[in-house]
């Protein structure tokens, strides 16, 4: 059920239908995924799988409905499915940041287990040494951490 003053205040909400500029229906919100709207998997036109649409389709909230900018057919041409999404997240940090997914800093690959693997293990740098007070590191510089 929608809640009267959050669609006033323009927020798109959960189980609110989505239809074309042209009317004919598109889908409903599942949930908001930054800067996309996530469809629900169970609507006809879904084919059985979540589909993200760009926010930046839409025209506007009506009667609590969200009206795209664009008729449904287009709309459905602009959508990701989930493969496709998963895809991007993994080649694109940016769109990473706009589903508000934190950013990975950790180590991959081959040498992640050189650079000390998960958190909590060896840190960057302090490789070779034994616990205790810092001594020098390889450039003399005086490791103080």
């Amino acid at each position: 059920m929608t809640n009267a003053a959050r669609m006033e205040r323009g927020e798109i909400q959960e189980h609110m239908p989505v239809v074309g500029s042209d009317g004919r229906p598109f889908g409903t919100v599942d949930r908001i995924a930054g800067a996309y709207i996530k469809l629900s998997k169970s609507d006809p036109l879904a084919e059985g799988e979540h589909r993200y649409l760009p926010r930046s389709t839409v025209a506007g909230l009506d009667g609590g409905l969200v009206r795209l900018s664009m008729p449904a057919r287009q709309a459905w041409q602009a959508t990701l499915t989930e493969a496709e999404m998963e895809q991007r997240l993994t080649l694109d940090a940016a769109e990473r940041a706009d589903l508000g997914v934190e950013p990975d800093t950790r180590p991959h690959g081959s040498r992640a287990h050189a650079h000390g693997g998960p958190k909590g293990q060896r840190q960057h740098g302090t490789s070779g040494q034994a616990p205790g007070p810092g001594g020098r590191l390889s450039t003399g510089a005086k490791n103080i951490g």
